[in-house]
């Protein structure tokens, strides 16, 4: 791996310094809070609260997730491949930079952090449909099958690696809305609401890849009026992804018969703890030894996975295939699970599938990060490689790298 300017102006002890440090997970109140407090004080100077944080927590989470990919946990040696490598480049690279940006005291320095985020974000994006990337190029370089890579410690690590990077793409994405927006992603939301567009937009994706009418879609609930403080985005894309699955199973399994397809139910309840989904469908169901599959991130029951052509700007997860993308519904899992809430899946084989997606109301609770392990020798290694001309850090070097400086 040749070292970028950026790569080579980032000492490698700044690069420790950051791995050792503890990230700080934040409720969903706290992000409603200071959002609130922004919007409500109409003054811009009210984003520099956000601002201070970002630079001094993003540095952290990006050094965590690069020590993820380069450590002993990563199954398979999955760390040494050229993707994942590119991966750990990339956000070494975005380290540097915000390492190296003055924390934000004024507009100008919060505008100029602001512009270094909306890059940062396109990029996040890009990393990690590039994970895909790598499981391609794991699969070629072993011949192996996607069903030797369902076991737990696979499972773990990445349940581990998209959490931590959820987290960081959040925490840049209320900002951004903040600043460009003028609106917060954290609010008091209608579920119902929400899950109206899920099913429209889960709808119009099946008619466009099958180009015939998509199965109904019934919802009922006892109790419209139900607002909770969530994501509205996180709660969508949870429910678009299971309604995705229904749909398409209940294709598959009915559609060589004569008459209209079966609808799929979804059924909303409040909870005192919880509000939670139940999405019932007639798709055949799912076997008992196929359970584990359907949390797999390299499994897929398509049976060609489409080539998807990665950008710099790709856009939204509306935009993926249908199905073959390997990602949805383990995703949409640890999406719901962020702020202490579960997806869970139970299956008649030869009738159909009930799925349960429960929001957790207390809106106190912590984000859940995973907890990463101490320095180890692999990723010592993988920071010394990175090129001799880096210098090591002393006193003096760290008032050149703000967001280091904030940490110690």
């Amino acid at each position: 791996m040749i070292p970028t300017p950026s790569l080579r102006a980032l000492p490698k002890d700044v690069i420790l310094k950051l791995a050792c440090s503890k990230t700080t997970p934040l409720s969903l109140k706290q992000i409603f809070t200071i959002g609130r407090h922004v919007l409500e004080h109409k003054d811009r100077k009210a984003l520099l609260i956000p601002a201070q944080f970002l630079h001094s927590e993003l540095p952290i989470r990006l050094s965590q997730s690069v020590k993820m990919i380069n450590s002993d946990e990563m199954p398979c040696g999955m760390g040494s491949l050229p993707s994942f490598r590119r991966i750990s480049n990339r956000i070494l690279e975005d380290i540097s930079v915000l390492t190296q940006i003055s924390k934000p005291n004024n507009l100008s320095q919060e505008e100029n952090f602001t512009a270094s985020l909306r890059i940062l974000l396109k990029r996040h994006r890009y990393n990690m449909l590039s994970v895909g990337q790598g499981f391609k190029e794991l699969l070629e370089s072993t011949g192996k099958r996607t069903t030797d890579f369902c076991g737990e410690e696979f499972q773990n690590f990445f349940d581990k690696f998209y959490t931590m990077n959820l987290g960081t793409r959040l925490l840049i994405g209320e900002h951004l809305s903040l600043h460009d927006e003028g609106r917060n992603l954290v609010q008091r939301i209608s579920p119902l609401l929400v899950a109206e567009k899920a099913a429209k937009d889960a709808k119009y994706i099946f008619e466009k890849h099958y180009a015939c009418k998509a199965p109904d879609i019934n919802i009922w609930t006892q109790k419209k009026r139900i607002h909770t403080l969530y994501v509205e985005e996180n709660l969508h894309r949870t429910i678009f992804e299971v309604l995705k699955n229904s749909l398409r199973a209940t294709y598959e399994f009915h559609h060589q018969n004569k008459g209209p397809l079966p609808p799929v139910k979804l059924i909303m309840a409040d909870g005192d703890e919880d509000v939670t989904f139940k999405v019932s469908d007639q798709g055949g169901g799912i076997s008992t030894s196929e359970m584990p599959k359907i949390w797999s991130y390299v499994h897929s029951s398509s049976h060609h996975s489409p080539d998807i052509q990665l950008k710099e700007d790709v856009g939204h997860y509306m935009e993926l295939p249908l199905h073959g993308f390997g990602h949805g519904l383990p995703f949409a899992r640890l999406t719901a699970r962020y702020f202490g809430g579960d997806l869970s899946v139970l299956s008649m084989e030869g009738y159909g599938t009930d799925t349960y997606i429960h929001l957790f109301r207390e809106d106190s609770c912590p984000e859940n990060l995973p907890k990463v392990s101490k320095l180890n020798e692999e990723f010592e290694e993988f920071v010394h490689q990175l090129g001799s001309s880096q210098h090591e850090c002393n006193d003096e070097d760290v008032d050149k790298y703000p967001a280091v400086r904030a940490i110690l």
